[in-house]
């Protein structure tokens, strides 16, 4: 698949988001609004992407060319043929809603029923096949899942992992990915920041990662580096069919490292509540 470098594609009108552009990272979305839902607007700008002016919008055509971890995503209704294959019963299906299909130097990812995406690590253009509701409440968790798996392949070249789950005040909570509800937190631990839904934050002293316990109350318990790392490795939200690449792995060790494990009861846990948009 191709994109073009115009706003115009065969008569479309493109509009493009960036991830956090006060940070200027060089990871990129457009879309054909008119297409979707009006949902999907807000549901990018929760993520964490900004919309582009159009005077900015070469910004990411110099991006492509001149930064090796730039990233475009271009988010399109599924073709009759995509949206076969995104509903089709298929043998992977029994290990979860998610598959990777290795093909000759490219990736199909595959949310069953949500979403197709064709990548590579080795390209900067990437293709997601949808249905027009995507980002809306009926599959915003879904949804959600799939552009945090989208930005967990974008940011690893730059240092970035990211697990399931949300920011509290101590640090961060890390669950599965359906108890997170498709949500992550991002982390540069050289510089010591976060992203996620809540914004990029700087990591205070002393940063938790919290566990949550059922059978735990009304207390703390400590987690070894070790038992964090495995728990990290667990609930991270790189996907590949090859498991953790050496980099992420090493990434996860040096949050291990670097944040103090802890197991919260999880009575005392108040999840997000949905955004309204």
């Amino acid at each position: 698949m191709t994109t073009s470098k115009t706003n115009f594609d065969e008569g479309i009108k493109y509009t493009y988001f960036q991830y956090f552009k006060d940070l200027e990272f060089p990871i990129y979305i457009r879309v054909c609004l008119a297409d979707f839902d009006p949902d999907l607007e807000g549901f990018v700008r929760e993520i964490g992407f900004t919309e582009l002016k159009e005077a900015e919008e070469q910004r990411v055509w110099s991006d492509l060319k001149m930064r090796s971890s730039s990233r475009l995503l271009t988010i399109s209704e599924a073709s009759t043929v995509v949206a076969k294959q995104i509903e089709m019963a298929q043998e992977s299906d029994k290990y979860g809603h998610e598959s990777i299909i290795p093909k000759n130097g490219y990736g199909v990812y595959r949310y069953k029923n949500v979403a197709m995406m064709v990548y590579s690590l080795a390209s900067h253009e990437w293709q997601l096949g949808v249905f027009s509701d995507f980002g809306s409440p009926r599959v915003e968790f879904a949804s959600r899942a799939v552009l945090n798996r989208f930005l967990a392949w974008a940011l690893s070249p730059l240092g970035i992992v990211g697990f399931w789950g949300s920011l509290v005040d101590e640090g961060a909570v890390v669950m599965k990915q359906s108890e997170a509800k498709g949500e992550v937190v991002f982390f540069d631990i050289v510089k010591k920041m976060t992203f996620s839904m809540d914004g990029h934050k700087k990591m205070r002293r002393r940063f938790k990662m919290m566990k949550l316990s059922e059978s735990l109350k009304n207390r703390n318990m400590p987690m070894s580096p070790e038992e964090l790392m495995s728990f990290l490795s667990v609930n991270c939200c790189y996907f590949d069919h090859r498991g953790q690449s050496v980099a992420i792995r090493q990434l996860i060790q040096t949050v291990a490292r670097e944040c103090e494990g802890l197991i919260h009861p999880k009575e005392s846990f108040a999840p997000r509540a949905s955004a309204n948009r």
